[in-house]
């Protein structure tokens, strides 16, 4: 029976010291780019896999890692849906078992039994999440935390977060450089920051084009598909010739209703979102026929990896890591005019 590939067979093959093959394959600083993938393809061809028993025994650790998530939202949520995937990935890379957390009760009977029974050793909080009390005992927790998106009154918690206030702007921008005279905010509902930063980028773009924001152009809704069917309404008969949604689920909703309403898309009203759910074919949520959607588009497998990261550093270091901010990218679809 052959014997179990070790960490120095993994080490003697990559032509590296024992400690520089264990930081490298647990992710950890200290190694140079082109070392890390010497090891990592040294690994891969030994068929290396680290002993996840003798790990957790070592490091008094349950190598399982939560994720809290919002139950009532989970199953229409593309947003939820994307972190859900990206994080899956990044924590079996990192060879952590995850736990997701969708508990609704509060006070949280399964959040306490959690804590106490030490069935994680972290948990990845969404900022959907935070609608439910019960997050904010795990935030208060004796237990690292990583938040993904910023908590709207407390800074105690590392953020992985995208930049949401200038990718706003230039995608605005884009709506009015192409042609569009009287642009709409379709904001996000205020208790959340990036639904904030999202409208400060809509008046940014606006102020730095020297045009006055006309303020009956902006409603609010929940971040959803609804609200922006409904809303969608009175950004019509306002004048509007272009609507920046706050996500793409609204921006959809917006879309639906103005199609219903006769209206050609992009040449009598232009749409742009947030999100990037609805600029590739492969995407869920894109109905047959619909235009790939405009919009800033979330680096998602970024900001799980990130989150991970940040999660067991602050597991294994005991220490609250930096925030990062991640710089989205712009996807321009065939829902907005090009610029001429």
């Amino acid at each position: 029976m052959p014997r179990d590939v070790t960490l120095d067979d993994v080490a003697r093959e990559a032509a590296v010291s024992r400690a520089t093959a264990s930081r490298a394959l647990n992710g950890r600083a200290g190694v140079k780019e082109n070392v890390r993938l010497r090891i990592e393809a040294a690994a891969k061809r030994l068929g290396y896999r680290p002993n996840r028993a003798a790990r957790n025994l070592a490091g008094g650790r349950a190598a399982v890692i939560g994720l809290a998530l919002n139950g009532r939202d989970l199953r229409d949520s593309p947003y939820q849906a994307a972190i859900f995937h990206y994080v899956t990935a990044a924590a079996d890379h990192r060879d952590e078992g995850l736990m997701v957390l969708t508990e609704r009760g509060e006070p949280s009977e399964v959040v306490q039994r959690l804590l106490g029974d030490g069935l994680v050793d972290g948990v990845i909080v969404t900022v959907v999440a935070l609608k439910s009390g019960w997050t904010e005992e795990l935030l208060d927790a004796e237990i690292p935390t990583v938040l993904i998106g910023f908590h709207p009154e407390r800074s105690d918690v590392t953020v992985v977060e995208v930049e949401n206030r200038e990718s706003s702007a230039t995608v605005v921008g884009h709506l009015l450089d192409s042609g569009c005279e009287r642009v709409g905010a379709l904001a996000g509902t205020g208790m959340r920051v990036d639904a904030r930063d999202r409208l400060d980028g809509f008046r940014l773009a606006h102020e730095r084009r020297s045009i006055p924001v006309d303020e009956s152009l902006i409603v609010s809704g929940n971040f959803n598909s609804l609200d922006g069917y409904q809303q969608a309404d009175q950004l019509i008969d306002n004048g509007a010739d272009g609507v920046f949604a706050a996500n793409d689920e609204m921006a959809a909703g917006v879309y639906r209703r103005a199609i219903e309403r006769g209206l050609r898309i992009p040449e009598d009203l232009s749409i742009a979102g947030f999100d990037g759910h609805f600029t590739s074919l492969d995407r869920p949520g894109l109905s047959a026929g619909q235009p790939l959607l405009t919009s800033v588009v979330q680096p998602y497998e970024e900001l799980a990896m990130h989150a991970v990261e940040c999660l067991i550093e602050a597991i294994e270091d005991r220490q609250t890591p930096p925030n990062r901010i991640l710089t989205p990218s712009i996807f321009y679809g065939n829902t907005t005019r090009p610029i001429t």
